[in-house]
């Protein structure tokens, strides 16, 4: 069964599935969404904030700053909505991925690396701080901030190297930490996150427009909180360690500087009532919410059941399986439905395989539905909205109520496999990988089930 009838006619499933995960993906793209913020009238600035309307009156300069996987589209953007208008922007910085970099004119392009950071990203880094050295109080400074930031703008504190910031990222990455714990753990190892970095643009005028790749959209967690108030603590750095069981591991180095800005109220980031956020907005422009929004109304277009089923989503990859099937046992609906859902799972790195959290998930789904809900028919996709799901080529993953035995007639122990987290090669095996392109967007997670019978 994969096909699913759409105005009377039969349609196959895999391709509706992907055709709507990519209208989920398209609709947060910088192309669509930029516009309807950030607008020209005569010599004044224009931005949408929030439904209220934020007025930069005939700005001496311009400066604008572009980080994150969805940087080059948005700088081209911004070329497209400033061309031919009274005022000018100054020439910008970007900094992307290696896969989503191409030259923009009228910025300044660096490739960084993602998701663990690189001497290219520090030189990047360095660039910004000179760049924001130009700008004065009469200037305004535009940052676009988008998934990927943490990574893609490193600049360790000082007595850090950035092999020590490479060594524990890598450990958070593989522990199961939430992407909220990994980055408050950056942020004290920074000198630039946390709300560092508006040290040093003032005392000029700065506006953030933030594409949230977070669960929930804390917006002092998307890239490390760059530009916004710093909740968190050395303390609570301290604590997320020892909780992963990370803090005996980790160089002498960062413990030290840890325990010293525990003790050193001056190391702390700066937090809510800090002069350098009294000239500072942040604006929220694209998230999950908006995809999954997006996807629903699709659906109805196409005269498809859907609801949007889970929001949020975020724990323990394996859990968050299990929950669904769970709760796919009590809830009530009719067959044909898409039940759509997003956020941000976690996976602990136990073996040497290959993988990502959306090709695990889909694996423990149809692992636990065969053991749980042996007559269930459906079909799932589970993909990354930034066309990424690991360290791999695939965004994730497209399965269905047969794939469990198509795994098992190719003499594959699929428990075995998920233990070694090989979750790639063994969706490769059965040709169920989703592999696109980057998206030049990242708005985390979004999982399409369409349950049939």
């Amino acid at each position: 069964m994969n096909s699913i009838k759409i105005n009377g006619k039969a349609s196959n499933i895999n391709k509706i599935l992907l055709s709507l995960f990519l209208k989920g993906v398209s609709i947060v793209k910088p192309n669509k969404i930029l516009k309807d913020y950030v607008k020209v009238k005569n010599k004044d600035l224009i931005i949408t904030d929030n439904k209220k309307i934020v007025s930069y009156k005939n700005p001496k300069k311009i400066f604008p700053i572009c980080i994150g996987k969805a940087s080059t589209e948005t700088a081209e953007s911004l070329n497209n909505i400033f061309e031919n208008k009274k005022i000018k922007l100054s020439k910008g910085i970007v900094v992307v991925n290696q896969e989503n970099y191409k030259e923009i004119k009228n910025f300044k392009n660096f490739i960084s690396s993602h998701p663990l950071p690189n001497q290219k990203g520090i030189e990047a880094s360095k660039s910004i701080i000179q760049y924001l050295k130009k700008t004065d109080e009469n200037d305004l400074i535009l940052v676009f901030i988008s998934g990927g930031g943490s990574s893609l703008l490193p600049l360790p504190s000082d007595g850090l190297s950035l092999k020590n910031k490479i060594d524990i990222n890598k450990k958070l990455l593989e522990s199961g930490a939430n992407i909220d714990e990994i980055n408050c753990v950056r942020k004290h190892l920074s000198k630039i996150k946390g709300g560092n970095f508006l040290k040093y643009c003032f005392p000029s005028k700065v506006h953030s427009l933030i594409l949230s790749d977070v669960v929930g959209d804390d917006l002092s967690s998307i890239s490390s909180g760059l530009t916004v108030p710093d909740p968190s603590t050395f303390v609570d750095a301290k604590n997320i360690l020892k909780r992963y069981k990370l803090w005996e591991k980790i160089p002498k180095k960062i413990s030290n500087h840890l325990l010293g800005g525990i003790n050193s109220e001056k190391l702390e980031t700066p937090k809510a009532g800090n002069k350098i956020f009294e000239k500072s907005k942040n604006t929220l422009i694209g998230s999950n919410c908006k995809s999954l929004d997006e996807i629903k109304r699709r659906c109805i277009d196409k005269k498809l059941m859907a609801k949007i089923w889970k929001k949020n989503i975020e724990g323990d990859v394996k859990k968050v399986a299990l929950n669904f099937i769970k709760d796919l046992k009590i809830l009530k609906y009719k067959v044909p439905t898409v039940l759509i859902s997003g956020g941000e799972t976690t996976v602990k790195i136990n073996g040497n395989g290959l993988g990502g959290r959306n090709q695990e998930f889909a694996l423990h789904f149809i692992n636990f539905a065969h053991k749980y809900l042996p007559n269930l028919k459906f079909t799932l996709l589970s993909a990354g909205t930034d066309g990424r799901d690991g360290p791999t080529d695939a965004a994730g993953a497209i399965v269905n109520h047969n794939s469990f035995n198509e795994i098992k007639k190719k003499g594959v122990n699929l428990s075995e496999e998920l233990l070694n987290n090989n979750s790639y090669n063994v969706l490769k095996l059965i040709n169920s990988l989703v592999i696109i392109n980057g998206t030049n967007t990242n708005v985390a997670d979004i999982q399409l089930l369409t349950i049939l019978g």
